[in-house]
């Protein structure tokens, strides 16, 4: 009696629940080495590979993620962006504020507000908004730094110039032009002429020692008082009259009456709100 064992019917239904060893071993085949530069390179084995793919499959099912083509419309435009993690709105933007940055820039709710507006418009997300944020007022910030250095290089070389050209005579002119801004500006205008720079420009310290030197030389400096030309004359012809005592004016008689009105006209020139002539 023939007693062997049947052979296993293959045409059987596979139970899915079952676990076919030679399926264990396939998918814990060690990827080949000649896909180690491909896109598949990340994985191990085969069987990382299929995980990896059922799960890409999973996320563009999921998000619909679609490149859009060249004519795309607009909208499909904004699908894609807002599907890939841009906020719907520029606002949407959470941007860290930066540390230690220029004080031309701190504070400056533009610079936020135009950055957001164009990181929406290029469709950046919200990871890459943020980080392209930070390197943005930082360069700027850098930027405006160097630039603070440069000028400030420059003025301290062309202010060492003006030094040696004006030599002794530096100190003197510099406390002129302060002066007369002081005299003649409104109230801080050598608090702003010190702090805008222009105290340090070696065009604006020549421009304004020029004036104040044409304008001493038009004028009798008494004190701290700037007299102009013909006030000075004025005052000196009336204290010429006033301390000789045998002029017409002290005198009765000819040439007094012209004397009176000579010294009535000196007068108005002084102090023409006061006319006080002696009669």
């Amino acid at each position: 009696m023939d007693t062997q064992t049947p052979a296993a019917d293959t045409s059987a239904p596979v139970d899915n629940d079952s676990v076919d060893i030679n399926t264990v071993e396939f998918e814990s085949t060690t990827l080949p080495e000649t896909y180690k530069e491909s896109a598949v390179g990340k994985y191990k084995t085969v069987g990382e590979v299929i995980k990896g793919y059922n799960e890409a499959q999973k996320l563009i099912g999921a998000k619909g993620v679609i490149v859009p083509g060249d004519n795309a419309k607009p909208e499909d435009i904004d699908k894609f962006y807002n599907t890939l993690g841009r906020p719907e709105k520029a606002d949407g933007y959470k941007l860290d504020q930066i540390d230690n940055v220029h004080e031309k820039i701190r504070g400056n709710t533009d610079i936020e507000k135009n950055f957001r507006a164009m990181a929406h418009k290029h469709g950046l997300t919200q990871k890459q908004a943020s980080a392209m944020y930070k390197d943005y007022v930082g360069g700027v910030s850098q930027g405006l730094t160097k630039s603070d250095a440069d000028e400030r290089a420059a003025t301290e070389k062309a202010s060492a110039d003006l030094h040696q050209e004006w030599g002794a005579d530096y100190d003197t002119n510099i406390a002129r032009i302060t002066k007369n801004i002081g005299k003649f500006g409104p109230d801080g205008a050598v608090e702003h002429y010190g702090k805008e720079g222009y105290g340090r420009d070696p065009i604006v310290l020549k421009t304004l020692a020029n004036m104040t030197k044409n304008f001493a030389e038009d004028s009798f400096v008494k004190g701290d008082n700037l007299v102009p030309a013909g006030v000075s004359d004025a005052q000196k012809k009336l204290k010429d009259i006033m301390d000789d005592k045998a002029h017409p004016y002290w005198v009765s008689g000819k040439g007094h009456d012209e004397a009176v009105i000579e010294v009535r006209r000196l007068q108005e020139i002084i102090t023409p709100n006061e006319r006080k002539p002696r009669e």
